[in-house]
């Protein structure tokens, strides 16, 4: 399966704010149903399959949940890394359409700072739309409430990234998530073929280099012969 280095961008106070950098991969469109709403979860620990960061921030939750058995949480304090954490998952943008929707259930504990759904489109040349519900201040206390987020399906967009986020301290519980094209189910929107990328199509070295000790030995050799050294 495909991976991407992932760096979380934000806006307004937190101008290219990078997060961990790690491998991102990418979900099969066709397993979201279940894991929008978390109902893929086994244990509680950090849910599963999806991207969470920095450790220890993120959490399965099976007795605070909106909707079925299961919610996902992060939870920071003053002594948590980093100025925030995210929890998220990659799908690639083989779909059609004019819009891409984030919907989900949010419930927040004493949050300062900010919580919200974040979601980047990212192409070949970096990203192509972002948003993170930074300008909307969801702070403070609040029971479950439902929140969305709309990008334009970009051109040039070839990767779509989405989860939370929260920034500073507090608790915030995410459930029941939705990912819709044009106001239907990703999964159901129509699917495109993007052009293979030169790194893609490049299948030189899949099997290896086909070097070996013995051919790198006498390659030494040959360029110590060339110095006047043997």
């Amino acid at each position: 399966m495909r991976k991407l280095l992932v760096v979380l961008i934000g806006v307004m106070s937190l101008p290219l704010v990078a997060q961990d950098v790690r491998n991102a991969n990418m979900t099969d469109v066709a397993a979201l149903p279940q894991i929008l709403n978390f109902e893929d979860q086994q244990a509680v620990g950090s849910p599963t399959g999806w991207m969470a960061s920095p450790a220890g921030t993120a959490f399965s939750d099976n007795k605070i949940v909106h909707g079925g058995k299961w919610a996902a949480r992060l939870e920071r304090t003053a002594n948590s890394p980093g100025r925030f954490s995210s929890l998220h998952r990659a799908i690639p943008m083989n779909f059609a359409g004019k819009s891409v929707e984030l919907h989900g259930f949010l419930r927040l504990d004493q949050v300062e700072g900010f919580t919200g759904l974040w979601m980047r489109e990212d192409g070949e040349n970096g990203v192509v739309a972002f948003d993170n519900m930074q300008g909307s201040q969801l702070k403070g206390t609040v029971d479950w409430k439902e929140y969305s987020i709309k990008l334009p399906v970009g051109a040039d967009g070839r990767d779509l990234f989405f989860g939370v986020l929260l920034a500073g301290t507090g608790k915030v519980w995410v459930d029941d998530l939705q990912l819709l094209v044009d106001g239907k189910p990703v999964w159901e929107a129509p699917k495109i073929e993007r052009p293979k990328t030169v790194v893609e199509t490049d299948k030189q070295f899949d099997g290896g280099s086909g070097l070996t000790l013995s051919t790198l030995s006498q390659i030494q050799i040959n360029n110590l012969a060339t110095l006047g050294k043997v």
